[in-house]
């Protein structure tokens, strides 16, 4: 499993457009990640500077805010919270968020 503190914005710059897996009880789902955006810049204290991740899917998934273990090849299992922000006609969108 990635660790959080181990990933930054040019870590997940280059998975955009990528499939990852979430596991939900006994289902995989499939969520693609759209878009990889910076947040401004890091306080003193912060690991990194924030940039937040949106991952669609497709229309009408639904999936409560909450902690998620999520698969790339690229990648491997990261563990991430994730809120749903929309579900329109281009598909459910999800975020997730680094500080």
């Amino acid at each position: 499993m990635i660790s959080l503190d181990s990933v930054s914005f040019d870590t997940f710059i280059a998975l955009q457009g990528q499939s990852f897996t979430v596991r939900t009880g006994e289902l995989l789902l499939e969520l693609s990640l759209h878009e990889v955006r910076k947040l401004g810049h890091k306080r003193a204290e912060a690991l990194r500077d924030p940039f937040c991740l949106l991952f669609r899917a497709a229309r009408g998934l639904r999936l409560a805010q909450g902690t998620y273990v999520m698969a790339c090849d690229s990648l491997g299992e990261i563990e991430l919270f994730i809120t749903q922000v929309a579900d329109g006609v281009q598909g459910s969108e999800f975020e997730a968020i680094f500080t």
